[in-house]
């Protein structure tokens, strides 16, 4: 997949391009009937099916204290964009110059980009421009004056109402997991690098590896099942996000994220890994003391296990 940036000297593109246009924060299922859509027009007409998103949230530079958590941080949603088979993405960099162009401005700049545009995809609640002030609507006016056709792409819906980041938000914020998984089409996952820890775990016989989450979108604290992809397999585990309450000397400054993997031992220390929240088993609790801390670990582990079969039973039923 090719990446350009509006801020690097661009020659025109010398191909026909359908866009697909969008911030794409989680890259989930209604942004897939864009995305999709885009590879599938092009591919019938033989032209390259290329995404027009932005570097940043417009609301970072527009309204800084209104900015959304992201789902997806900006390279991992590179990634997922990727695996949509799109031929390239278009970076657009969002800043106070930008947020200040009018609708037509905007888009007259991506013709220059693309002069062989064919269509442009997007969501019936796209906007561009000052203010937002650009629609689908006008969007297609524009099109009409330029040379090129609008297509909106169908609302993908859950639960009768339309799939949206907004909404996957707040489900991981509320703990509702099953809901965000659906949405996203993936369980929910942030990545991050392991710490060493205080080594209580491995002192008990429950060995964890530890992070402090960068990520600004976080579940509540608790207990849940997780996986990671460690050296091209999937491994559960249990993990606890929180602030270690049982051990009052020992309270981080932000909410800590202690993983125990399941019939894995490998230093990971340094890693980078992929941490998908599968299953909520239970609220953080503060217990009357470490054992009964641990004694409790164990039955989560147990619960775990249990998770991890299930999955793997189901699994190998469809494969039949």
């Amino acid at each position: 997949m090719y990446i350009i940036r509006t801020t690097e000297s661009l020659a025109p593109h010398p191909r026909p391009v359908v866009l697909a246009a969008g911030f794409f924060d989680g890259v989930h299922l209604g942004h897939k009937e864009v995305l999709g859509g885009a590879v599938k027009f092009a591919h019938e007409i033989g032209a390259e099916a290329w995404v027009l998103s932005f570097d940043r949230h417009p609301r970072e530079i527009i309204d800084s204290k209104g900015a959304p958590p992201l789902i997806t941080p900006f390279q991992s949603r590179l990634t997922l964009i990727e695996g949509t088979d799109v031929d390239g993405i278009c970076l657009v960099k969002f800043d106070a110059e930008e947020a200040l162009k009018s609708p037509e401005t905007f888009i007259n700049d991506i013709k220059g980009i693309f002069p062989k545009l064919v269509q442009i995809r997007c969501g019936a609640n796209w906007r561009f421009g000052a203010k937002a002030a650009g629609t689908p609507e006008l969007l297609r006016e524009l099109g009409d004056r330029m040379g090129f056709s609008i297509s909106i792409a169908a609302d993908a819906l859950y639960k009768g109402e339309p799939v949206s980041s907004t909404r996957i938000r707040k489900s991981i914020c509320d703990g509702a997991l099953e809901d965000a998984s659906l949405m996203l089409g993936r369980p929910y996952s942030i990545r991050e690098t392991v710490i060493n820890g205080r080594q209580v775990g491995s002192a008990n016989g429950i060995a964890t590896a530890n992070f402090q989450p960068s990520a600004t979108l976080l579940p509540p604290t608790g207990v849940y099942v997780v996986s990671s992809v460690i050296d091209g397999r999937t491994v559960y585990g249990v993990a606890d996000l929180g602030w270690r309450p049982t051990f009052a000397d020992a309270r981080p400054d932000a909410p800590i994220l202690e993983v125990h993997y399941l019939d894995f031992e490998c230093n990971l220390y340094g890693k980078s890994l992929e941490v998908s929240f599968l299953k909520r088993l239970r609220d953080e609790t503060t217990f009357a003391s470490p054992d009964a801390l641990f004694e409790q670990i164990r039955k989560d582990i147990k619960a775990t296990r249990e998770y991890a079969i299930s999955q793997t039973t189901a699994t190998l039923s469809t494969q039949k």
